[in-house]
């Protein structure tokens, strides 16, 4: 998912008088939203997401004392970036949501980055109509980072439901990426198209692209999900010892951050391709070791 937003907070501002006197007190700044926020960066940095949430929350709680409107876009937006990334999406959903109302009661729109992360939420949970429709939205809008995640989103969506009109469309959209993770997101696309038309090498070379370019910007669900598209490129190839080997790597970084349903039908691909005694028992010992855990739902 996309960094968090960075949270806003309320500056100390010194007024200074006339004619020699007396500077004013400064304003007092609200420390428990502050210090609430800031715990929520620091664990959200070090990867700990359910904690990170639980920080937003404070926050959030403290914006709605403050009847702040701007505070409680801000985090409950973080909240629900949090919860995405602690594999919570009805959570997600429900966080994007009602920061959403809270704002519109407010007199204030709901901002481009807020409806994308509603719409992955509704990707995550089943709800593709849903999630095409806020992502469209949201490719209208005048945030050109988050217009660009919604036409990764929507190529995502087009390609899973086999729409190759729709994956081309949103692929020519990510022709000139910003940054590290638009050409992550236009390499992986190009990856899935390639497969669509049956060039096989050139997407497993995109789709490594990909993943290596995600571990760089430490989007490890996205660097999973890349290596899974690498592996089903080299089983169309032939080579089906290097499809089960990126397969059992997909899975195992899925399963180190909770996505069991991810992880699971990634690991049966590589059982079903595996052909040395290696990696059959590499994929069963981690399927085994998934069994003890708990599902966690699948991550874009």
């Amino acid at each position: 998912m996309k960094s968090v937003r960075a949270a806003a907070f309320v500056a100390s501002v010194l007024l200074s008088g006339c004619g020699g006197a007396s500077p004013q007190p400064a304003r007092p700044q609200d420390t428990v939203l502050q210090r609430e926020s800031e715990a929520g960066n620091l664990a959200f940095t070090l990867q700990r997401p359910s904690e990170a949430a639980a920080q937003y929350e404070q926050a959030l709680e403290q914006a709605e004392a403050r009847d702040d409107a701007g505070a409680i876009g801000d985090y409950g937006y973080d909240l629900a970036v949090a919860e995405l990334a602690a594999n919570r999406p009805k959570d997600a959903l429900a966080s994007a949501r009602m920061t959403r109302i809270e704002l519109k009661r407010r007199g204030v729109a709901p901002f481009p980055a807020l409806i994308l992360v509603e719409a992955t939420a509704l990707y995550r949970i089943g709800d593709k109509p849903q999630a095409d429709s806020l992502a469209a939205e949201v490719e209208l809008g005048n945030d050109p980072s988050a217009a660009a995640g919604a036409a990764f989103l929507r190529g995502l969506i087009a390609d899973e439901s086999g729409d190759q009109a729709g994956l081309d469309a949103a692929l020519a959209k990510l022709a000139h990426p910003a940054n590290s993770e638009e050409s992550a997101d236009a390499f992986e696309l190009a990856a899935r198209r390639d497969l669509r038309n049956g060039q096989f090498t050139l997407a497993g070379s995109e789709a490594a692209r990909a993943a290596d370019l995600r571990r760089t910007d430490l989007d490890y669900r996205g660097m999973a999900r890349a290596l899974a598209v690498e592996g089903e490129a080299a089983a169309e190839a032939g080579d089906t010892t290097e499809a089960a080997d990126l397969y059992i790597r997909a899975a195992q970084s899925a399963a180190a951050q909770g996505d069991a349903s991810s992880a699971r039908p990634w690991l049966r691909q590589a059982l079903a391709l595996a052909n040395t005694p290696t990696l059959r028992q590499l994929a069963r010992q981690t399927l085994a070791e998934l069994d003890t855990g708990e599902d966690g739902p699948a991550q874009r």
